[in-house]
């Protein structure tokens, strides 16, 4: 990180700039508060607050994080800087590898907030594209059945988003569900719950309404759970691929996609063509039947 130390002790700036570029960091000395107040892009201001009048340059770096070193704690020398946007001090003299320790602790500290303001700005962005109905007013178990993964995750995100909820990721691909060990005392995300078979998926939800949780379904299939929101009929244009596929090649992925899902009559029933005929384009498309 680049440093900027404001100090008009010239060992003891010195000093601080050896031991930073030990730690990695690239430090500019100066004691003149006006050569300092026309200086940009620093990540840090080690601010020394017997350089003078330190008012100007807190409000200049605002976009910095400002570290008072002060001789003493005063209303002054501590409160009224802090007030105005620095974010910490520390007492002369200090131990160097304290100073450090509060630079790393800032460093990570903006790190973490740059990266969570990025994806707070990418949900926001998802979810402008897509049609989202609002948030139901019950509370956990939900189960929301959806056309799409993505309009299934953005919903259950927008939902713990706005709801404060902290989520546990779980697939029903990765799991054995009923040899998991659940937590009354978390939340959980479910996905991949159209993947169980008919009976193995009600008893799943007949277990899973004892919880707090969130299940994607991404099927219309009819069933049971206390609070079911359907967003199946929304269109989102993101949902739709670049290029439009032939009808053979439709069926092919759809039988490919559902058929270890569904048995044969149900799923010929789906696709609306007999049993026969499902037969016959398995054949056609050189598709294995999965056990």
């Amino acid at each position: 990180m680049n440093v900027l130390i404001i100090e008009s002790e010239t060992y003891l700036a010195q000093s601080i700039a050896n031991k930073l570029a030990d730690s990695g960091h690239t430090s500019f000395i100066t004691s003149s508060l006006e050569e300092a107040i026309n200086k940009y892009g620093y990540d840090i201001i080690l601010l020394s607050t017997g350089v003078g009048n330190y008012k100007n340059v807190i409000e200049k770096h605002k976009d910095s994080i400002v570290i008072l070193m002060v001789s003493y704690v005063s209303d002054d020398t501590v409160s009224k800087p802090l007030r105005m946007g620095a974010k910490d001090y520390i007492i002369k003299p200090f131990i160097m590898d304290e100073l450090v320790r509060k630079i790393d602790h800032y460093k990570g500290f903006k790190e973490l907030t740059e990266d969570i303001k990025f994806f707070k700005n990418y949900f926001t962005f998802i979810q402008n594209e897509l049609q989202t109905p609002t948030l139901p007013q019950y509370n956990p178990p939900i189960l929301i059945k959806a056309s799409s993964q993505r309009s299934a995750d953005i919903y259950a995100m927008k939902y713990a988003i706005e709801r404060g909820l902290r989520f546990e990721f779980l697939s029903l691909k990765n799991i054995i569900w009923n040899e998991y060990e659940f937590s009354k005392n978390k939340v959980y995300y479910i996905t991949n719950c159209e993947n169980l078979k008919k009976q193995d998926k009600k008893d799943f939800l007949d277990k899973m309404a004892n919880y707090r949780l969130i299940i994607s379904m991404i099927s219309d299939d009819s069933i049971y759970f206390p609070h079911i929101v359907d967003i199946t009929n929304m269109a989102n244009s993101l949902e739709i691929g670049s290029e439009i596929l032939s009808i053979r090649e439709y069926e092919r992925i759809v039988i490919t996609k559902f058929e270890g899902r569904y048995p044969d009559v149900e799923l010929a029933k789906k696709l609306g063509m007999s049993r026969k005929s499902l037969w016959e384009k398995r054949k056609k498309y050189g598709i294995s039947r999965k056990k």
